[in-house]
């Protein structure tokens, strides 16, 4: 029946295509640069004089909210050509459609989460002293929850306009949300993940300012075996400026716990955070884009996408948990959770019916 349209189904489902389309051309580009600026300033005025685990804020948001952008405002042109298709009642169509909204609601959902923590989020209580509380007049909204907002209007109108019972309809409501959910979260699991993978300080020693990529100490690859990076994250920036390699200092931790420990090594220590943080950085970004690129394809019941979905579900919790364990963080324990609930989804029947046509097995192997 999920291949089955009235007439009506087809015009709503065409006319939100044409709409969201022109939305996420014209409108939701704008709205998410807004952000962005938004936030990288508040960042630079306000968080990096002060706490240098802010300073990758800057390249990786840079990066994703600009891959986010290209990707909505393709994304925009592409429901516009399909349309009309979908108004013909091309099944093909809807999936595409999926796609496309799928997306720009998980980037809707991980371009707000920055908002949230750079320009509304109070770090005045510490841990790093001298920290200014956000403006009392600043908003609790950013331009990119429209992006979300929107984008799921249109993911949950190509999902639902067909024929199917009430009770088809709920089952692939919440399968398809868990899908779109665990890859937002997945998403900034990969963002914590690379910003202390990323983690350079702006001072690599005390007489010379020089950019991360001109220091061999600055590599991506070896950085986290000369820092401690989750020791940087509870000191100011004027203390990195003065520590002297293999000097152990009292730390403050977020729960107030003190702690000596040396921030900065002379000579490199293996750090198991670096693969951890490379799978759970990375690798989780990949995940999560795989996640939303296999709807159209799972709409379609293809169990090669299928298997994919299950395979980047499985990374995504072995990485999460394994963070979990080298860092010591709740929220890696979080996504580790939301990614292993997801596989336990998928692999339901009542609703793995709805992923994978289950006579594609028998006719392959006939």
């Amino acid at each position: 029946m999920f291949k089955e349209t009235s007439k009506t189904q087809r015009m709503i489902a065409a006319g939100t295509a044409v709409a969201v389309g022109l939305y996420l051309m014209i409108l939701a580009p704008t709205q998410a640069m807004s952000t962005l600026k938004l936030a990288l300033h508040a960042v630079m005025e306000r968080l990096i004089p002060l706490d240098p685990d802010f300073y990758t804020a800057v390249p990786i948001l840079g990066a994703t909210f600009g891959i986010w952008i290209i990707l909505i405002a393709f994304g925009g042109a592409l429901l516009l050509v399909i349309a009309y298709s979908m108004y013909k009642g091309s099944l093909e169509a809807r999936a595409v459609g999926m796609g496309v909204t799928g997306i720009g609601a998980v980037a809707g959902m991980t371009m707000f989460i920055p908002w949230m923590v750079l320009i509304v989020s109070d770090y005045s209580q510490g841990p790093v002293p001298g920290i200014e509380a956000p403006p009392a007049d600043v908003s609790l909204t950013p331009p990119v929850l429209w992006i979300m907002a929107i984008s799921l209007v249109g993911y949950f109108t190509f999902l639902l306009a067909d024929k199917d019972n009430i009770k088809n309809k709920i089952y692939k409501t919440i399968i398809y949300t868990g899908i779109g959910v665990v890859s937002g979260m997945v998403f900034m699991n990969a963002q914590h993940g690379v910003r202390y993978f990323e983690f350079i300080p702006e001072y690599l020693n005390e007489t010379e300012n020089l950019h991360r990529y001109d220091n061999p100490y600055g590599n991506t690859y070896t950085n986290l075996d000369y820092y401690d990076a989750l020791g940087l994250t509870t000191i100011s920036q004027a203390q990195m400026d003065n520590i002297k390699a293999d000097e152990a200092i009292d730390i403050i931790h977020k729960d107030k716990t003190v702690e000596s420990i040396v921030i900065k090594k002379s000579t490199p220590t293996y750090n198991p955070n670096t693969i951890a943080l490379f799978l759970g950085g990375y690798g989780n970004y990949i995940a999560s884009y795989m996640m939303m690129f296999m709807v159209p394809f799972i709409f379609l019941r293809k169990r090669w996408a299928y298997n994919t979905i299950l395979t980047v579900t499985v990374l995504s919790m072995t990485a999460s948990y394994w963070n979990a364990i080298v860092r010591g963080s709740f929220e890696w324990v979080i996504g580790g959770t939301m990614s292993l609930g997801l596989l336990v989804f998928l692999l339901i029947p009542v609703f793995k019916q709805f992923l994978v046509d289950p006579d594609e097995k028998e006719e392959a192997t006939a």
